[in-house]
Parts: C-alpha cells; sequence; structure tokens
C-alpha cells in the first residue's frame, strides 16, 4: 500500500537465518535470529535456483511445504528490488520475495522499528 523504500535497511538479517514461520489466516510472520520480525500480508514467492517453488497469498495460502526450506538457512543478502518487491537471498540459491501488492491494504510489517508498507 505505502510501497517499499529504496533505502530500506534491514543489513540485521544478513548473515542471520529464520528461525520460525507462523502461519495465520490472513498473513505469514518470518522471525529472524536477529529479532527482526516481518509480518507478510501481501504476496509471497519462493525460488530456488531462479525456479518458482512456493507462492502464498490469503485467498489460497501456501501452494507446497517447500517454505519450510528457509528455516535455519544462512540469509547471504536482500535487495529493494522496486518499490513493490523485496527480495531476500539465503545460501544454496534460495530467494524468498515479499511483495506491496494491495493498493488499499497494508502488505508488509517490519518489527522492530513498525515499519508499514
Amino acid at each position: 500500500m505505502y510501497r517499499i523504500p529504496h533505502n530500506l535497511n534491514l543489513d540485521d538479517i544478513v548473515n542471520s537465518q529464520i528461525q520460525k514461520i507462523c502461519l495465520g489466516r490472513y498473513q505469514v510472520d518470518f522471525q529472524f535470529g536477529s529479532g527482526r520480525l516481518i509480518t507478510v500480508y501481501g504476496n509471497i514467492e519462493i525460488f530456488d535456483q531462479k525456479t518458482l517453488v512456493a507462492s502464498w497469498n490469503e485467498k489460497s495460502n501456501w501452494s507446497t511445504t517447500t517454505f519450510q526450506k528457509l528455516l535455519n538457512i544462512n540469509i547471504v543478502s536482500y535487495e529493494v528490488i522496486n518499490d513493490r518487491l523485496l527480495g531476500i537471498r539465503f545460501e544454496g540459491n534460495l530467494e524468498l520475495h515479499l511483495h506491496d501488492s494491495s493498493d488499499q491494504y497494508e502488505s508488509i510489517e517490519i518489527f522492530p522499528e513498525i515499519i508499514i508498507i
């Protein structure tokens, strides 16, 4: 809804891992070892070697259980790909895409700063 700022600083997640993935009816929470929490209400995609292997949206939930591969894998980088897409790269060629996919509702919340996108 509010777009992803180009200067978004998530440096603390690099060399960290996702320790928990919590599933709610309308959101997915990613808890990082650095203490950061990212809650996503918008669309989510997971790529393995550039091939889409899983996706999530609030209507159909996860397309596969492949999202579990993200647990306890080191994060090597992140990138604001554009103002609607945040990419997080993991060791082993996994990539997580978080989308700001709504013009009406919040798509992503980032804690502890409480950044709402």
